[in-house]
């Protein structure tokens, strides 16, 4: 008996118009999918709650992993295991071990909150790339976490002059992003980022890369 034929790549047929609406609006969605998730397991990791509490929690992330599912399937798949002048003023004299160059408020907070599994560790916050590249050289971060969407410039940029300075060209990088684009992916990791996660991401496997990065 022969076997159905498969279905067509429906990709196969967009116009380039097309696909990037596609991808532009795949990384639109996954932004906001990524604070619901990432704060739902924040929730879920915390005291426990009632027994009401923690099912409506667990709803919410069955509800949020199922959208996530629809948009990788719909919207193409991700593949990868985010007054300033006053706030870089002030940390100046400060310790930094993971620096965030990250220009949403709500995704820092995010990581933020997860990095308080790891209390010894002291996260730094820039909201622009060049920023991001000045306290990257000022306080040589074991870790940089980078978002790719800056105001001032793409992360690309940023990756590239932080490889360029001998002070920082050892400290590894691992991308944040919503642009889970196979060939942005290759492309960020080829041009030396050590690991991209597209955002929504999970919480373990998030800290498991940290330790990783900071051992």
């Amino acid at each position: 008996m022969n076997e159905p034929a498969p279905f067509p790549d429906v990709t196969e047929a967009l116009s380039p118009d097309e696909r990037a609406f596609r991808a532009d609006l795949n990384q639109k969605l996954r932004a906001p999918l990524n604070a619901i998730i990432g704060f739902a397991e924040l929730v879920a990791m915390g005291p426990g709650g009632s027994p009401a509490k923690d099912a409506d929690v667990q709803h919410i992330l069955k509800a949020a992993r199922d959208l996530l599912g629809i948009i990788n399937q719909e919207l193409g798949e991700g593949g990868a295991t985010a007054d300033q002048s006053g706030a870089d003023s002030a940390a100046a004299p400060r310790v930094c071990d993971v620096l965030y160059i990250e220009d949403d408020p709500v995704n820092f907070t995010l990581v933020e909150r997860i990095l308080e599994f790891r209390p010894a560790l002291k996260l730094m916050h820039a909201r622009t790339g060049g920023i991001g590249v000045e306290l990257a050289q000022a306080h040589s971060p074991k870790l940089i976490l980078l978002d790719l969407n800056l105001p001032d410039m793409h992360g690309s940029e940023v990756l590239r002059q932080l490889q360029r300075e001998p002070a920082t060209a050892q400290v590894p990088v691992v991308v944040l992003s919503a642009d889970a684009t196979p060939s942005q992916i290759e492309r960020l990791l080829t041009a030396g980022a050590r690991n991209y996660l597209t955002k929504p991401f999970d919480i373990d496997p998030f800290l498991a890369v940290v330790d990783e990065m900071v051992a």
